[in-house]
């Protein structure tokens, strides 16, 4: 009985460590796979892949890097550190949840454009925030249902070379959540946006510098963003990767911080909005703050259907230099519309081509142009807000009875008359009540001295600007 007793306990013994050991193991395979590390060199190219048909020299580390980031997928995130090197990028990485992409120092990542025949055209993206196993399929990410969890960083001297592919990219942003790019040099801009992002949540790009850009032989993209905030929009034909579903999603808690824009055609913004069922498409909570932008082509920031935005701290130096458009929203550190609430203050500007910051009506050109026209609505507390701007050596609009002002914008239905405008001198730290109330005053056409007020005609020959 005793031997039987024994028997039974040891059994019983073997059998709990046995389920202890099997939970044990399940618990650390699932964390290691969690925390799956690759480590990517110039040589470290996968026997296996040299057999794909797809692989030749021009393509290699692009499909090295796809490679891994499927066993990334497969392994529900991890780490994938690329070392020092030169890595010429034929096409676009996708990168699926949960993963970190490290850009050790010296690392160059050099769009190539260019497959050599491997079966496959050549796109322009270095990376698509896309799983893989989605990358193919039409409309597969919708909303924030994407890849999440992702940052891109770069510690030393990392750089992103979009070495002037027209119209071309580094990182497509889309149908994401939370995302972080940080410390890493973006640079040869030619007619294409270095970060597309759009409709995503909660977004970081920080400590980051985007520089170098030429004039692209496609007038239609002389003035595209070094960051774009878009919409999938099949209206707007904003982004039209296979994987993105055009669900007119917006953009929602997006901060840029600390980085600089040096020689760009434009720094941040929209140049195309987005309606659904006759509502505007707002890009919420966008923050940019502590950013340098100089040498700009354009504008520094150009903003379309935004709402609560914050532009603040920001130096704006050599604005609009080199525009080639003779438009009212051209030439400006900050300008656009279809805004409703913003904060734009503590920002810095410095030989701005025209006037720092100029808001009016807006209407999509080309596509999109049967979405209706969007207005601007800027309270009087916001208002007063802009006069912590300071400003020195700035040009002004164009329209000479606006001349003397720093900053201009048009409330109301935002048309670019004087009964909407609203007109800030940040050296006298005034604003005009002259055009806020010229209701009392109505303009004789053609005749922009002459007014009549009741029964009288008067000649102006200058207009005294008051604080209300």
């Amino acid at each position: 009985m005793k031997k039987r007793n024994k028997i039974i306990i040891r059994l019983v013994s073997t059998l709990a460590v046995m389920l202890c050991v099997t939970g044990v193991t399940h618990i650390q395979a699932k964390n290691v796979y969690a925390k799956k590390t690759i480590t990517m060199t110039t040589k470290s190219i996968p026997s296996e892949i040299k057999k794909y048909s797809n692989y030749n020299k021009y393509t290699k580390y692009t499909v090295a890097f796809n490679y891994y980031m499927k066993q990334l997928e497969k392994a529900g995130g991890g780490k994938f550190i690329i070392k020092k090197g030169t890595y010429e990028m034929s096409n676009s990485v996708y990168i699926p949840s949960n993963v970190q992409v490290v850009l050790k120092n010296g690392v160059v990542l050099k769009n190539i454009y260019q497959t050599g025949g491997a079966g496959y055209p050549p796109s322009n993206n270095v990376f698509s925030l896309c799983p893989p196993s989605k990358s193919k399929i039409k409309g597969s990410c919708k909303k924030v249902s994407g890849a999440k969890n992702i940052s891109i960083t770069g510690k030393g001297n990392a750089t992103i070379d979009n070495n002037f592919v027209e119209g071309g990219g580094t990182i497509v942003i889309s149908h994401n959540k939370n995302v972080k790019v940080s410390g890493i040099t973006f640079k040869n801009q030619n007619g294409g946006h270095f970060l597309e992002i759009t409709g995503v949540e909660k977004v970081v790009i920080e400590n980051c510098t985007f520089k170098g850009s030429k004039a692209s032989t496609r007038a239609k993209n002389y003035m595209k963003e070094a960051i774009n905030l878009d919409t999938p929009d099949p209206e707007t034909h904003g982004l039209n990767a296979v994987w993105v579903a055009q669900d007119r999603t917006d953009n929602k808690n997006i901060t840029i911080t600390n980085n600089v824009f040096d020689g760009v055609t434009r720094g941040v913004g929209t140049h195309k909005y987005s309606q659904k069922n006759g509502e505007n498409v707002y890009h919420e909570n966008v923050v940019i703050t502590n950013n340098t932008f100089k040498n700009i082509f354009d504008n520094g920031v150009f903003i379309l259907n935004w709402k609560n935005a914050t532009i603040e701290n920001n130096t704006f130096n050599k604005i609009g230099l080199k525009s080639k458009k003779a438009y009212s929203s051209g030439a400006h550190a900050i300008s656009g519309g279809g805004i409703e609430g913003i904060h734009v203050k503590n920002n810095t500007f410095s030989n701005v081509k025209r006037n720092p910051i100029y808001f009016c009506v807006q209407q999509n050109v080309g596509s999109a142009s049967s979405y209706s026209k969007v207005k601007t609505n800027i309270t009087k507390e916001q208002t007063e807000e802009m006069l912590t701007n300071t400003v020195s050596n700035c040009g002004y609009d164009m329209n000479v009875i606006f001349k003397g002002y720093d900053i201009l914008y048009f409330r109301g239905n935002s048309e670019r008359t004087r009964e909407n405008a609203v007109a800030i001198n940040l050296k006298k730290q005034e604003i005009s009540s002259e055009f806020i109330k010229f209701h009392e005053l109505r303009p004789v056409q053609r005749y922009p001295q002459l007014f009549v007020f009741g029964s009288q005609r008067i000649v102006m020959k200058s207009i005294k600007i008051k604080r209300f």
